[in-house]
């Protein structure tokens, strides 16, 4: 009989307390996913009977254990959903002047990201860019990097996360502006369907002062588009 000592501490769920986007502040939410060994071996089997009847052999030295190394795969890439304690944090800036007082914009990236579509469950992945010009607080910069990621490992679309990065920020700092820029390429739109091997997706995110003022955007996208995926 399985126990609640008997799981694997590797991030499933069974649906009750699962981390739900429409939550107010869902990253102060720190939820550790598990599974417990029948629901381990229950969902291995499931995966062996697909992957065989799509054809692959079970049975050779490399394939044995695929079907455990795929749960255990798509597990880590949805760890976005157990949150991030750290990104909680805040700290003061050094603006003394009140409701107009603002610090220079402060841009982050490339922050590579790997995310799943929630559409066919395939990869995408890219670069961000986030941006945003402090108030009364600042956010440490590794933070920016957790912040895309937390977001970006999970189910998604590239459009969501780009909103939840700038919405999490407006919530968290209150800055003058938030700027967020992804940019990805996505294997459902080249590994089936329309097979565009060289499309690239942007995606552009303006909260405050970035909304209001050209040049800032302009700066923004200048730094944000250097490069390439």
């Amino acid at each position: 009989m399985t126990t609640n000592e008997d799981h694997h501490h590797v991030g499933a769920y069974e649906g009750r307390d699962v981390l739900d986007d429409r939550d107010e502040r869902p990253w102060e939410r720190v939820l550790e996913r598990t599974l417990t060994d029948e629901q381990w071996d229950r969902y291995q089997t499931w995966v062996a009977e697909i992957f065989g009847a799509f054809g692959m052999d079970l049975q050779t030295a490399g394939t044995q254990r695929t079907p455990e190394r795929f749960l255990q795969a798509l597990l880590d890439a949805t760890s976005g959903y157990e949150g991030d304690p750290k990104l909680v944090t805040a700290f003061p800036t050094e603006c003394r002047g009140g409701l107009d007082c603002r610090l220079s914009q402060v841009i982050e990236g490339p922050i590579p990201f790997h995310a799943l579509c929630e559409h066919h469950a395939l990869p995408f992945f890219g670069v961000a860019h986030v941006g945003y010009v402090a108030h009364e607080q600042i956010i440490g910069i590794s933070k920016l990097t957790r912040l895309v990621r937390v977001y970006a490992r999970r189910f998604t679309v590239q459009e969501r996360i780009g909103q939840q990065i700038a919405d999490h920020l407006v919530d968290l700092m209150q800055p003058h502006g938030v700027a967020v820029h992804l940019e990805a390429v996505h294997l459902c739109t080249q590994m089936r369907g329309v097979r565009e091997e060289r499309s690239h997706t942007w995606t552009s995110f303006w909260r405050g002062s970035y909304e209001s003022e050209p040049e800032m955007r302009r700066e923004f996208l200048e730094v944000a588009t250097r490069g390439d995926v």
